[in-house]
């Protein structure tokens, strides 16, 4: 998936988000949570929590929150 940096002083610039015209519904979702500051934050605590290869991170609240989780591959 392509990121493109934007400032939230041009959120309203319809060109901004033209790269996303072809999107998904699961990678429209994705963009969402990569712009939502709580969602990188929290997912920035769970990154660096320690963990097993293959654990599933994140607590059924975070799932039922973000809908969203995610295996640790490392």
């Amino acid at each position: 998936m392509r990121t493109v940096a934007m400032s939230r002083s041009d959120w309203t610039d319809l060109a901004a988000y033209e790269h996303m015209r072809g999107y998904e519904a699961d990678q429209f979702a994705a963009e969402y949570l990569i712009r939502n500051a709580d969602f990188a934050a929290e997912s920035q605590r769970l990154a660096s929590s320690r963990l097993t290869t293959g654990e599933l991170v994140g607590s059924p609240e975070f799932a039922a929150r973000w809908g969203a989780r995610f295996h640790n591959l490392c």
